[in-house]
């Protein structure tokens, strides 16, 4: 696939409310479940803590397809989005 159909797909997908409102209540639920582990259970803190590392991940990831897409269109230094 090609870097412009990545960021066009990201960007669909950042805009689909049902899968953002799917990843943001799936990292929620790991922080609230955080509050209330037993400090002692390692297993169970890291496996939250993964799922909400990775909830930011997805999100993040896609946001930078489009942001990568744009500055290389723009004719700017990378990163930079007119």
């Amino acid at each position: 696939m090609s870097d412009e159909h990545l960021a066009k797909e990201a960007e669909r997908l950042l805009g689909d409310e049902v899968l953002a409102d799917a990843i943001i209540r799936v990292g929620n639920g790991a922080l609230k479940a955080l509050a209330f582990v037993d400090a002692d259970d390692k297993t169970q803190i890291l496996r939250l803590q993964s799922k909400v590392q990775v909830c930011n991940e997805i999100l993040d990831e896609l946001a930078a397809m489009v942001i990568r897409e744009k500055s290389k269109n723009s004719g700017l230094p990378d990163g930079t989005v007119a």
